[in-house]
């Protein structure tokens, strides 16, 4: 009984060890990287491990027939080498039917999975991704977009959050130059065109083994005193999300667009989809105040840059509004509504003193008309001057260097 058992437990290791050296865990520790992050994605790596073994055997068959051929037909003194045949009918049968056999399968198998991917089913979510140089947005179906941000290299990049199990058609276009949304986990990636619609269909499973799965800070305490949650700390922590686990993502450009291409990166955080709606509802604006929405706007576009204790790289709010500031060709203005939206939509035609040029023009495309009045509802509520400002004072044109406002 014992011999028989240790037989049984022996053989069983042997499986788990072929398991892993010939199935999908070692491969995509080796070539993946990492686990797929939905049933697409490993059908997919499945494809691929099959198309690698299948390439492996044909090249190990042809490499033996040939050194077999080279054996037994090498050339020999004093005999006279046979004729070749001019055709072999069964011979150039098999070598034509048998290929294409393999050939149609691998067609018909990523066909349909081509088609997975590119046809939305009926209860599919929509979302509206916009690319340009050299950031992502995603406006989710109540016109809200996401307020978050973390830092991947050199700068802060959006945080995106979906529902798992939930099919999510993304309708793309591209601000100005071509772009490819990669999301690696998910083995896809799409061209972004400026001027038309592409499509891409994603699917997030919930936690696959392997996969790293993260928790929320449960409170805002947590937030603030534990250094690996600091970009949820202050402002940027969502009480919707409290104490919720959720899976990352990365995503990145995959088409060479500029100088910063590289940067141009993102986070898609999957979270369990009985907490979604209630997301949506905590970025949502429909039912805000212009004041609100400044706050919500400041949050997930500017905070990374214009903070209000005079901490970041662009020039404070707190007590911009209202007051009147130096800029670089010697002019000086009074912030007011007109001057804070020209700033918004023209950032380089005037250049506060002493920075430098790191903003992107907000288009309406960007950043739309009531945005722009919350921004400034939300700049009045922190200057001590909210106000004060007379709305029929605009600036003169003037030109500066491309520096930030």
């Amino acid at each position: 009984m014992h011999v028989t058992s240790n037989i049984l437990n022996m053989s069983g290791l042997g499986d788990s060890l072929l398991l892993n050296v010939f199935g999908n865990r070692f491969w995509h520790e080796q070539w993946f990287g990492g686990p797929a992050a939905s049933a697409s994605a490993q059908e997919a790596d499945d494809m691929y491990m099959w198309l690698w073994w299948f390439c492996v055997a044909w090249f190990v068959f042809l490499m033996v027939l040939m050194a077999y051929f080279v054996v037994a037909y090498r050339r020999r003194p004093r005999v006279i080498a046979q004729r070749s045949a001019a055709h072999n009918v069964p011979l150039e049968l098999a070598w034509t039917i048998i290929p294409t056999l393999f050939l149609a399968y691998i067609f018909f198998r990523g066909f349909h999975s081509y088609m997975d991917r590119v046809v939305s089913p009926g209860n599919a979510v929509e979302m509206n991704l916009t690319g340009w140089k050299w950031s992502w947005k995603i406006e989710y179906p109540n016109g809200a977009e996401s307020t978050a941000q973390t830092v991947i290299g050199a700068r802060p990049v959006p945080v995106f959050y979906v529902p798992a199990e939930q099919p999510i058609k993304l309708r793309m276009n591209s601000m100005d130059v071509m772009h490819a949304f990669w999301v690696p986990d998910l083995r896809l990636k799409q061209d972004v065109i400026p001027n038309r619609y592409t499509t891409m269909t994603i699917n997030f499973d919930k936690p696959r083994e392997g996969e790293t799965v993260h928790t929320y800070p449960a409170t805002q305490e947590l937030a603030d005193n534990d250094p690996k949650y600091r970009e949820f700390a202050g402002n940027l922590y969502n009480k919707a999300l409290a104490g919720v686990e959720y899976t990352e993502h990365h995503v990145f450009c995959a088409e060479y667009c500029g100088t910063e291409h590289s940067e141009m990166a993102a986070i898609i955080r999957v979270i369990p989809p009985q907490y979604f709606p209630e997301y949506l509802e905590s970025i949502g604006i429909g039912s805000k105040t212009p004041l609100e929405i400044g706050q919500i706007v400041w949050k997930s576009k500017c905070a990374s840059c214009h903070n209000i204790d005079g901490a970041n790289t662009g020039p404070e709010w707190r007590n911009l509004y209202g007051n009147e500031h130096e800029y670089t060709d010697g002019s000086k203005f009074v912030a007011d509504d007109n001057f804070i939206r020209e700033s918004i939509r023209e950032p380089g035609k005037h250049i506060r003193k002493g920075y430098t040029n790191q903003m992107t023009p907000w288009s309406e495309n960007l950043l739309p008309e009531k945005h722009v009045l919350g921004v400034i509802e939300y700049m009045k509520s922190i200057s001590n001057k909210g106000g004060a400002a007379a709305p029929e004072s605009a600036p003169a044109p003037a030109t500066g260097e491309a520096e930030k406002k």
